[in-house]
């Protein structure tokens, strides 16, 4: 089967600052724009997936925004003292178990007739980093596409739920993931923004929506303000470098929506729809751009 390689979407990580790209997504699908494949990482991988599915841009916003809901009425990311003693003591990984985490994404999946990444018709791939070997991970439906080496591992006889879990398995908060003869964690600590499996993929024009904090940083004594710098400074360059390597790229950033702004996400996608509102000149040329390719 042929596949249609016109414009490949990549799709960072960001927490609750992801549901952007939803918005993003429906105002780009409203203008007539297809999308051939995509690539995400963490909760990108969570849009990816859903939008690679077929789901429609409303439905895509109704699934997450009801995953954000269960999210905060179960209380899933408050962590109490209790659970920090452990952590300590080296007796896991994380603060958070991500069993309930997964249930609720597997109860999407199910309801979608998901279950592995070859349910999925169109490209997907889904990132992650290897604890052990150092190395990216590339959860994906097109494995053909990728020639493994020391510094790329390859999974795609592998479930939907596990890949995903595998993405979002943020460092010290998510327990890691333990995965054949890997140690999983959030694909953002080594690619925040995949770009590159989208090159590798084949793809002729590529879209990036990327979530970078291009402020400067106010001197903060708060352990989270200065963890969440830190993270962000680490994976900045590489988001750079994948940002230079797209074709497009759209940024979208606001100081009120931050990783865990959990109740959020509806804000966060109305952000989205109207930052690529404001660049609709840019998308009239993506549309211009991608009909070459198709003449």
């Amino acid at each position: 089967m042929i596949f249609d390689r016109s414009l490949g979407v990549s799709l960072s990580g960001g927490g609750i600052k992801a549901y952007t790209q939803i918005g993003v997504l429906k105002r780009m699908t409203e203008s007539g724009i297809e999308f051939s494949g995509f690539s995400g990482t963490s909760m990108g991988s969570i849009v990816a997936t859903f939008a690679a599915a077929g789901c429609s841009m409303d439905e895509l916003e109704e699934r997450l925004l009801r995953l954000e809901k269960e999210i905060v009425d179960r209380k899933l990311l408050k962590v109490s003292n209790i659970q920090v003693y452990p952590l300590i003591t080296q007796y896991v990984t994380g603060l958070i178990n991500p069993i309930e985490f997964r249930k609720l994404i597997e109860i999407e999946l199910d309801d979608l007739k998901l279950k592995t990444l070859n349910d999925i018709k169109i490209p997907l791939t889904i990132v992650s980093a290897d604890l052990i070997s150092g190395s990216i991970v590339y959860f994906t439906n097109r494995p053909k596409a990728f020639r493994p080496n020391k510094f790329e591992i390859v999974f795609s006889d592998a479930l939907l739920i596990d890949a995903l879990q595998a993405s979002c398995s943020f460092p010290m908060v998510f327990e890691n993931m333990m995965y054949k003869d890997t140690q999983l964690v959030d694909g953002g600590v080594l690619m925040n923004l995949p770009v590159k499996p989208l090159r590798q993929m084949g793809f002729d024009r590529i879209f990036s929506i990327s979530m970078e904090n291009l402020e400067p940083f106010n001197q903060s004594k708060k352990v989270t303000n200065i963890a969440m710098r830190i993270f962000d400074m680490s994976s900045s360059d590489a988001t750079r470098n994948s940002i230079a390597m797209s074709d497009y790229n759209l940024n979208v950033f606001h100081k009120s929506i931050g990783i865990f702004s959990f109740g959020k996400g509806k804000q966060a996608i109305d952000l989205g729809y109207k930052k690529a509102e404001e660049m609709m000149n840019e998308i009239d040329e993506i549309k211009i751009d991608l009909k070459r390719f198709r003449i």
